[in-house]
C-alpha cells in the first residue's frame, strides 16, 4: 500500500517539477531577452525564478532519494561493504538523512508560520512570503517519505 502512495506522489512531483521547471525557462528566457533587447528587466521574474530554484532543488532531492544512490555521495567505502556492514551502514545513512530532513522540514514549517503571522510580503510582487516558504517543509516531508521508501526497498530486496 505504501509503494502505491509513492507511486503517486512521485507521479505528482515529476509533473510538478516539469511545469515548474518550464515556467523558470520561460521567465528566465524572457528577461534575458528584456535586458538584451530592451534594457529592461522583469523584477518579478528575478524573484519568481529564485522562489521557483528553491523548489526545483528540493523536490528535485527528493526525487533522487527515491532512487538507489541518486544522491551524489561517496561511496568509496559503502560499495565495499557487505551481508550485514552493508545493512548497517544503509540503515545509518538512511536515519540520519531522515533526521536531517526532519529538522529541515520543522524549521521551514516555523519560517512559513512565522511569515504568515507576520504577514510578510515578497519585495516585487507582493505576495504572500509563506508561500514560497512553505516549498520548504512540503519538500521536506517528500524527502523524507522517499528516504523510508528507498530504505524499505533496500530491506526489502535483502531479504
Amino acid at each position: 500500500m505504501f509503494k502505491k502512495i509513492m507511486n503517486a506522489v512521485a507521479v505528482v512531483e515529476k509533473y510538478l517539477l516539469a511545469i515548474t521547471m518550464s515556467v523558470t525557462l520561460a521567465f528566465t528566457f524572457a528577461n534575458v531577452i528584456g535586458r538584451f533587447v530592451f534594457n529592461h528587466s522583469l523584477a518579478f521574474a528575478d524573484e519568481l525564478v529564485i522562489a521557483l530554484f528553491v523548489l526545483v532543488s528540493l523536490m528535485g532531492a527528493a526525487m533522487c532519494a527515491r532512487e538507489n544512490d541518486g544522491l551524489i555521495g561517496l561511496a568509496l567505502i559503502s560499495s565495499r561493504l557487505t551481508g550485514g556492514k552493508k545493512t548497517a551502514q544503509k540503515l545509518f545513512s538512511s536515519i540520519v538523512s531522515i533526521l536531517y530532513c526532519a529538522m529541515l522540514t520543522w524549521q521551514g514549517f516555523i519560517r512559513t508560520l512565522s511569515s504568515l503571522s507576520q504577514g510578510e510580503h515578497t519585495f516585487v510582487m507582493h505576495l504572500p512570503r509563506w508561500i514560497f516558504w512553505s516549498f520548504i517543509p512540503v519538500c521536506g516531508i517528500c524527502l523524507i517519505l522517499h528516504f523510508i521508501e528507498n530504505l524499505a526497498d533496500f530491506l526489502e530486496a535483502r531479504k
